[in-house]
């Protein structure tokens, strides 16, 4: 069943809030999976939304491991702070995780998880957040998103795949998690 919650958020933000329901379980593990977290410094998460990807970050998390999430729905940010109070959640854009970083003097990231819809995004916020994330996570860092099977065939999810490529040395698609509503498969980036 789905989130009231998201639902209604998709229908006040449908260009910002790409998803009705949360990720299952599955797309959840697979978006942590080999992505480091468990020895990572530093973790930042973009667009957790209801905290899903998060909750499963935290539980695979190190002792040492700082998790940062960038959140634009105000009401979400509450709600992420309230259920998970280890996290550091700031009300900002992803495109602005450098300058984040600085402000809170953080070192740049092991790993970027996002559960951003990047098939609605326009092609100038794709590339400004690319650009904000390769910016933000070490040599040899991992960034991690997931595409919907029906999104990656879009013009923007082609184009996004694109982008990926200009920017990462290596990029792995894993199979595709077809308990997800929509099914959805996870990109996995190797900074160089």
């Amino acid at each position: 069943m789905s989130n009231p919650s998201l639902f209604l958020r998709f229908l006040r933000h449908p260009g910002r809030v790409g998803a009705l329901c949360p990720s299952s379980p599955a797309l959840c593990r697979m978006m942590v999976c080999n992505t480091g977290v468990e020895q990572a410094g530093l973790v930042v998460e973009l667009g957790p939304g209801t905290g899903v990807i998060t909750r499963e970050i935290l539980a695979r998390a190190g002792a040492g491991t700082r998790v940062l999430a960038l959140e634009l729905d105000a009401g979400l940010c509450a709600n992420l702070t309230r259920r998970f109070p280890s996290l550091t959640v700031r009300n900002e854009s992803a495109a602005e995780l450098v300058t984040i970083l600085r402000r809170e003097q953080l070192p740049v990231a092991d790993a970027v998880i996002s559960g951003l819809p990047w098939a609605i995004f326009p092609r100038r916020l794709q590339e400004e957040i690319l650009n904000a994330v390769v910016a933000g996570l070490r040599p040899g860092g991992v960034f991690t998103t997931f595409a919907y099977l029906q999104g990656a065939w879009l013009p923007a999810g082609r184009r996004f795949q694109l982008l990926l490529r200009e920017r990462f040395a290596r990029i792995e698609r894993t199979p595709v998690v077809w308990n997800n509503l929509p099914p959805a498969f996870v990109y996995r980036c190797f900074r160089g």
